[in-house]
């Protein structure tokens, strides 16, 4: 009799603690987002042009001339005969989305008879006194230019120096190991400032005034649109105001997502507490043992435990797959191209923190890192003058579909084509890539996620 009671007793304190524990339950959630529309056309990733006020420009001091705003620069030039006849200063503001960069460009001579006034100036530079030349200028340029906004002075970054071949507006690709002539040589000085994506207003303060130079013409270049003004060594300041006419960056394309199917809830406390009792019960069937005021009280307690252990250890269990089967072209091209759109977009950020996180909203896993360092480099001029291209139009197409060997989501061969445009030293350089590659995109908490590429062909036109 003492024996039934212990195992009666025994059950019912394992309801008891049940009933403690059914507040540890959890329910799962689930994302539903209604479907993306698909790219039709070759769309701008700029927004549309703006009505622009007429009239000047710029607010400058008065010894700086005024203009209204004219085209952006000029493109390349091919003439490779410039030849330098006298002293030149020039100074070139970019003012882009993230990003401010000032340009300024002295002729070499004027730069040599500065740094080294002892020296015999040469009739040529070879690699080894370029490389000389940069160093001794970096070193004394450091505090020569400071950019400040309408509310903030930003920090100074360390300026980069190289050697330019060619004239302000006609520069020439210098390679890495060429000598070039001193009267083609000039000595060029890059500012890079990281900037809200449309600030108000921009404060450039210039300090570099060497040779008795007391004038620094600039050129801004905002977009489509450019105006000249000018620093004077008296006032040292040239202020570029905004007005609505620099566009602002469109939003990134919305990462496709999908509904994800509810999991089956696996009452797994609950099917152990009936196996216990089962058990229980045919254990005292085969030692024809009785229990005590009979097996109402038994069936009772075993009930209440079955109610609150069905609420006690419930797994989810996925029938099938979480996400759904795409197959069809037309279903991965409203996939694939936002995705694809959003790795460019995140390179209008020139802060590295910042592409990352752009990217990682549309990239998982290894290919982050190795899409970040492979987009650089195909988005960065040749040669010396480093600037990274800003990508301005971008078309996408799927030509094939299959499943995924490796586990959910499918495998898209596709093509895609970015173009963009960047100035640089008072000129434009185009660029356009034509990507032939095979792409793996796999789902991830609801959203599908670039996760593997492999570029079959690259075309650079």
């Amino acid at each position: 009799m003492s024996h039934r009671r212990s195992l009666l007793a025994c059950m019912i304190a394992v309801t008891a603690t049940c009933w403690q524990c059914i507040a540890w339950a959890q329910a799962p959630e689930t994302i539903k987002i209604g479907p993306q529309k698909p790219l039709e056309r070759l769309p701008s990733l700029a927004p549309p042009s703006l009505n622009l006020p007429a009239g000047p420009r710029v607010e400058t001091k008065p010894e700086a001339p005024v203009t209204k705003p004219s085209s952006a620069p000029p493109p390349l030039p091919t003439n490779d005969s410039l030849v330098i006849t006298g002293p030149i200063v020039q100074a070139y503001l970019y003012v882009e989305p993230y990003q401010t960069r000032f340009e300024v460009l002295f002729d070499a001579a004027t730069m040599l008879a500065w740094l080294s006034p002892d020296e015999a100036v040469p009739k040529s530079l070879t690699p080894e006194q370029q490389q000389q030349l940069c160093e001794k200028a970096v070193s004394r340029a450091a505090e020569w230019c400071a950019l400040s906004t309408a509310d903030e002075t930003l920090p100074v970054p360390q300026p980069l120096v190289n050697v330019i071949k060619g004239l302000p507006g006609n520069t020439l690709p210098l390679k890495e190991d060429e000598e070039v002539a001193l009267n083609q040589a000039m000595l060029g000085f890059i500012w890079e400032f990281a900037t809200p994506p449309g600030p108000d207003e921009l404060n450039v303060t210039w300090k570099g005034w060497i040779k008795g130079t007391t004038k620094l013409p600039v050129r801004a270049f905002f977009g489509p649109l450019s105006e000249v003004g000018e620093i004077h060594s008296t006032v040292k300041i040239y202020r570029w105001r905004n007005q609505g006419r620099l566009p602002r960056p469109s939003p990134l394309a919305a990462v496709p997502q999908f509904e994800v199917p509810a999991p089956t809830r696996v009452p797994i406390g609950g099917i152990l507490w009936l196996l216990f009792g089962i058990v229980f019960y045919a254990y005292l069937k085969i030692k024809d043992h009785r229990l005590p005021g009979g097996s109402l009280p038994f069936i009772a307690v075993w009930l209440l435990g079955a109610v609150l252990m069905s609420q006690l250890l419930v797994m989810p269990y996925q029938t099938g797959s979480s996400s759904p089967k795409v197959s069809q072209v037309d279903e991965a091209q409203k996939i694939v191209s936002p995705l694809l759109r959003n790795v460019y977009r995140a390179f209008d950020h020139h802060v590295e923190s910042d592409v990352y996180d752009v990217l990682a909203r549309s990239v998982d896993g290894e290919l982050l890192r190795k899409l970040y360092l492979e987009t650089i480099q195909a988005l960065t001029l040749d040669g010396r003058e480093g600037t990274r291209v800003t990508i301005a139009e971008f078309s996408a197409t799927v030509d094939k579909v299959s499943a995924n060997p490796n586990g959910e989501g499918f495998i898209a061969d596709c093509n895609w084509m970015a173009r963009g445009i960047v100035g640089h030293w008072g000129h434009s350089h185009p660029r356009v890539n034509i990507y032939n590659a095979r792409i793996t995109i796999t789902p991830a908490k609801g959203e599908w996620k670039l996760t593997g590429l492999e570029v079959q062909e690259v075309r650079r036109l």
